[in-house]
C-alpha cells in the first residue's frame, strides 16, 4: 500500500520502467537485469526525491550491472549543489570561492552521511522490488560525486584547487542473505543498517 505522495512518485517512475522492461524482456533480458534496471530508475528517482535534502545538485546519469556469483551494482554520477542565498542570487557558476567557503569538512561529512542515511531507508522501503540475488551475492551502490563543470562563453573553465575534496566515490554494500533476513523478519531495521558495509574513497 502507498503510504504517502513521494511513495506514489516513486511508483510512477516504477510503472513506466517496469513498462520499459516488459518489452526488453520480450527481447532475452534476463529476470535479474530486468529487476535491475528497474531498481536503478527507483533508485534515482528516489534520490530526486528524498526528504533530507542531499546536497547534490542532480543525478548527473546511473548505470547498473550484474555479475553472476557477485551481484548487482549501481553507479550513480552526481554534481555537488552549486549555492544558493535567501536574495535568490545564484552563486557557484562563476565563484568557485562561494563554493569553496561552503563545502567545509563538516558539510562534506553531512553529505556523505545523507547519501548513506538514503541508501539505508530506499533498501528498508524497496527491497520487496530489488532482483532477487543468491544469497552470498552483493548489493552495491555506488556515488561519484563532483563539482559542475563550469563554462564561460563555451570555455570550460578550470577546477578550483579545493574542489578535490569534494571529488570523491562513497560505496555502500549489502548482502542478499542480509536483506532476506529483514524481508522475513528475522532482523529488525537497525540490524539491517548495522549490516551495511560503507567505503569511502
Amino acid at each position: 500500500m502507498v503510504k504517502n505522495s513521494k511513495h506514489l512518485i516513486y511508483l510512477l517512475g516504477l510503472v513506466v520502467s517496469i513498462n520499459a522492461q516488459a518489452q526488453l524482456q520480450q527481447n532475452g533480458l534476463s529476470p535479474i537485469k530486468r529487476d535491475l534496471e528497474i531498481t536503478r530508475v527507483t533508485f534515482e528517482n528516489f534520490l530526486k526525491h528524498y526528504d533530507d535534502a542531499l546536497l547534490l545538485n542532480n543525478i548527473k546519469e546511473s548505470e547498473g550491472d550484474y555479475k553472476d556469483g557477485k551481484g548487482v551494482e549501481i553507479q550513480f554520477e552526481a554534481y555537488n549543489a552549486n549555492i544558493y542565498i535567501n536574495t535568490a542570487a545564484r552563486f557557484g557558476n562563476n565563484d568557485n570561492e562561494i563554493l569553496d567557503t561552503f563545502y567545509t569538512d563538516e558539510i562534506i561529512s553531512l553529505q556523505q552521511k545523507r547519501l548513506e542515511e538514503a541508501t539505508k531507508k530506499f533498501i528498508k522501503d524497496f527491497h520487496s522490488y530489488l532482483p532477487q540475488l543468491k544469497p552470498n551475492e552483493e548489493f552495491k551502490f555506488v556515488f561519484n560525486i563532483e563539482d559542475s563543470k563550469i563554462k564561460v562563453d563555451g570555455k570550460e573553465l578550470p577546477p578550483s584547487p579545493k574542489s578535490a575534496k569534494r571529488t570523491y566515490k562513497l560505496e555502500a554494500v549489502w548482502k542478499m542473505r542480509d536483506i532476506d533476513a529483514f524481508s522475513k523478519g528475522e532482523i529488525n531495521e537497525s540490524q539491517l543498517s548495522d549490516r551495511i558495509k560503507i567505503e569511502k574513497k
